[in-house]
C-alpha cells in the first residue's frame, strides 16, 4: 500500500514538474514573441522616422536651391557631390561625383538621371575652375575643348557658375553647386537693371554658402 501510495505521488510529482517546465517554457516563447514584435515596430518607427526626415531635408535643400535660381535667372541649379565609386585593381578608391539635389525652370529638361556615377578624372577642368574661379559667371565657349564644355553644350547651358562644397571641417570637399544659365537675356536683364556682374557672382556665393552649411551640417548628423 505504501509502495503504491508512494507511486503514484511520485507521478504527480513528475506531471507538476513536467507541466511546470512546458508552463516555463510557453512564457518564454510568448515574451520572446512580444519581445520580436516591439523590436519590429521600434525599428519600422525608426525608418520611417529616418525616411521622413531625409525627405524633409531633400526638400529643403531643393527649396534653397530653387531660391537661387530664381534669384539669379538661372535655367537650372544643381548640387554634385563626391563619392566613391568602386576600387581599382591596387585597392585604391575610384572618385566619382553624381547629381544630389536639382532645380530647373519649367521647360528646362532634367540633368539628375544623366548624371550619375560620373568619373572626377574625365573632369579636371572643372576641379581645377572651381580653385581658380569660384562663383564666376563663365561663358561656355570660351572653355577649352573637355569633357566639361561638352557637357554643357550638350544641355545648352550657355553660361555657367560652379562653386565648390565642403564638409564642416571646411577642408575636406563635399562636391559642388553648379548654375546654368541657357541663354545671355536673363544676365543681360540683370545688368540693364543696374545689378553688376560681381554682385550678382557675389550672391551666388553666399547663397551658395548657406546651402553648403546646411548640407554639411546634416550629413554629420546621419
Amino acid at each position: 500500500m505504501s509502495n503504491e501510495a508512494e507511486s503514484t505521488f511520485s507521478m504527480k510529482d513528475l506531471m507538476l514538474s513536467v507541466g511546470e517546465i512546458g508552463g516555463i517554457l510557453l512564457a518564454g516563447m510568448v515574451m520572446g514573441a512580444i519581445g520580436m514584435l516591439r523590436k519590429k515596430k521600434w525599428n519600422l518607427f525608426k525608418r520611417q522616422k529616418t525616411e521622413r526626415r531625409f525627405v524633409e531635408s531633400h526638400g529643403q535643400i531643393h527649396e534653397m536651391l530653387t531660391e537661387l535660381r530664381v534669384t539669379v535667372r538661372a535655367c537650372r541649379c544643381l548640387i554634385f557631390q563626391f563619392h566613391n565609386g568602386g576600387s581599382f585593381a591596387d585597392g585604391t578608391s575610384i572618385k566619382r561625383f553624381s547629381v544630389t539635389h536639382e532645380s530647373c525652370g519649367s521647360t528646362v529638361p532634367s540633368m539628375i538621371l544623366e548624371s550619375q556615377d560620373i568619373l572626377v578624372t574625365r573632369y579636371m577642368e572643372l576641379i581645377r575652375m572651381m580653385d581658380v574661379t569660384p562663383g564666376k559667371i563663365i561663358r561656355t565657349d570660351t572653355l577649352p575643348p573637355c569633357a566639361f564644355r561638352s557637357g554643357l553644350e550638350i544641355n545648352n547651358a550657355d553660361y555657367f557658375s560652379v562653386v565648390p562644397l565642403r564638409c564642416i571641417d571646411g577642408i575636406t570637399p563635399l562636391g559642388f553647386l553648379c548654375c546654368h544659365w541657357c541663354s545671355p537675356e536673363p544676365l543681360d536683364e540683370i545688368e540693364r537693371e543696374g545689378i553688376k556682374q560681381e554682385d550678382l557672382e557675389d550672391l551666388i556665393m553666399q547663397n551658395s554658402s548657406t546651402i553648403n552649411t546646411y548640407i554639411s551640417y546634416k550629413q554629420r548628423k546621419q
